[in-house]
């Protein structure tokens, strides 16, 4: 497993392995185990709430649907999370560039577009998933890629009665900060 090759499969489907907008936490906890807690969006409202597998990042609605998934590669490394090991991750290399992602979209037939630059960035789109990726460009002569991520996905969200009836367990625990 490459690192080019996950975030290509992530441009193109809008997934990283298990984990893509619209999934159910309990189906992703049952393939990988139970993600670490990264913290309330809000201060106030446990939901939506943050979640990770080493550098996947997962933003989940109270309902227990997941809304929006962030890698984060600026650290050179990428952790993902295992199938292999429910639990684990593995660390891959990931200082990718924008010709190489662009390119490795382009070669599986996945269609990207490039939004407005701004200062010390510029990006790339996937079509028709909208998996957008950042790159930085102060890093040398090719942009750096930085984050990729997807848009929040909508979705009609239960009741909150009807979520603490679900839940009742208080599935998953909130871990204390």
């Amino acid at each position: 497993m490459e690192a080019l090759d996950v975030l290509t499969a992530f441009g193109s489907t809008g997934r990283v392995g298990l984990l893509h907008p619209g999934a159910r936490l309990r189906e992703v906890v049952a393939g990988y185990g139970m993600p670490w807690d990264t913290g309330r969006i809000g201060k106030r409202r446990r939901w939506p709430h943050l979640y990770s597998y080493g550098d996947v990042e997962f933003v989940v609605c109270r309902c227990r649907i997941i809304t929006s998934v962030t890698v984060q590669t600026w650290r050179g490394t990428v952790e993902l999370p295992s199938r292999a090991r429910s639990g684990e991750t593995v660390a891959l290399p990931a200082r990718l560039t924008f010709t190489q992602v662009a390119d490795a979209l382009t070669a599986v037939g996945c269609r990207w577009e490039r939004p407005t630059p701004s200062e010390g960035q510029h990006g790339l789109r996937t079509l028709p998933q909208r998996v957008d990726f950042t790159f930085v460009t102060d890093d040398g002569p090719d942009a750096v890629l930085h984050v990729a991520g997807t848009p929040v996905h909508e979705h009609e969200c239960m009741p909150a009665a009807d979520v603490e009836a679900a839940f009742a367990d208080g599935f998953p625990p909130e871990q204390a900060g």
